[in-house]
């Protein structure tokens, strides 16, 4: 009869792949990646991925699980409080959601497979969606129904999130174009905070046009 691997090898060799996993994801996509390649990354018998997790599908899952530990951990959520002022509140938001994407190995990897995800969506992206990028849109969505007065789920409200969103995401997954444009430009903690400033002014001022043009209206969305 087989011995049973103490639990605490499972675990490390879980942990190991899942490491492997996060870093070959990154590096080539879900499709691309093979549980060979994690497997010998991860020092691991070839058969691991499917002990562990059943399928290559089965790890992918467990690698945003990590990811979304992490960029829960960022706190994004906390600076949409009623008790800060919107301008403040959008302010803090921005700047949460650059802290979230930069400053450690998870955060990288998480940007590089979600830059994969937007090319080649796989059945993960609907759970980072509904526990990250769900509700940090909410979440932006309600400040901005602070600043605007129109009702948080409004075509108005959700229209100015993505315009918001989308420039964040800019800086996130453009960054190699952006270092080829400008040579000497290095996302380090000042050029972050500036960054952060110009989203911020950026879209106050889009945000108070957008008022002006579009007077409260009692419609939401679904």
């Amino acid at each position: 009869m087989q011995k049973r691997k103490p639990a605490a090898d499972s675990d490390d060799t879980r942990s190991r792949l899942i490491e492997a996993g996060a870093a070959i994801f990154a590096d080539v996509g879900y499709h691309a990646a093979t549980t060979r390649q994690i497997c010998v990354r991860a020092g691991a018998n070839a058969a691991a991925v499917n002990y562990h997790f059943g399928d290559k599908l089965g790890l992918y899952k467990a690698v945003l699980k990590f990811f979304i530990g992490h960029q829960e951990a960022a706190g994004v959520k906390q600076h949409a409080s009623p008790a800060l002022p919107p301008e403040l509140a959008l302010r803090d938001f921005i700047r949460a959601m650059f802290d979230s994407s930069v400053g450690h190995d998870a955060a990288d990897q998480y940007m590089r497979v979600m830059a994969h995800e937007i090319v080649e969506p796989t059945q993960g992206l609907a759970m980072v969606v509904d526990q990250i990028i769900g509700p940090r849109t909410r979440l932006l969505c309600d400040i901005i129904a602070r600043l605007t007065r129109q009702p948080a789920r409004s075509l108005q409200t959700r229209l100015a999130a993505h315009s918001i969103m989308a420039q964040i995401v800019h800086y996130m997954h453009a960054r190699p174009v952006i270092k080829l444009l400008w040579p000497r430009w290095r996302m380090d903690a000042a050029a972050q905070r500036e960054i952060v400033e110009h989203v911020t002014r950026f879209s106050l001022a889009g945000l108070r046009r957008a008022a002006k043009a579009h007077p409260r209206s009692p419609k939401a969305h679904r």
